[in-house]
């Protein structure tokens, strides 16, 4: 019984990895997308100024949002943490022990 049971947990715990794994894999796409949408849009008001005074603008603004956009761009990654497996395994391990419990032999 207590083998069955284990090899139970083992198997969730796979299929909830692969879950996770397989989530982070579909949005990574669908950023990248919403990121390269967002630089292609030109903005209303650059259009009536001179091409020179433009490009000095979108340089400068360049080198001042970078650090900016870098900070952004690494805190909409996606990524598996240690704490985000261990709650995982804890919340799995609740789940078996609260199936457990109702399973126990009742005496009386």
């Amino acid at each position: 019984m207590a083998i069955r049971s284990l090899s139970v947990m083992v198997g969730i715990a796979a299929f909830l990895a692969l879950a996770a794994a397989a989530a982070v894999a579909q949005n990574a796409p669908a950023a990248a997308a919403q990121d390269s949408a967002a630089r292609e849009a030109p903005g209303a008001a650059a259009a009536q100024l001179p091409a020179d005074i433009e490009k000095a603008i979108e340089k400068a603004l360049d080198r001042k949002l970078a650090p900016i956009m870098r900070t952004l761009a690494e805190m909409q990654e996606q990524k598996v943490r240690l704490t985000d497996v261990l709650g995982g395994l804890g919340y799995i391990f609740g789940l078996v022990g609260v199936a457990a419990y109702f399973k126990r032999p009742r005496k009386g």
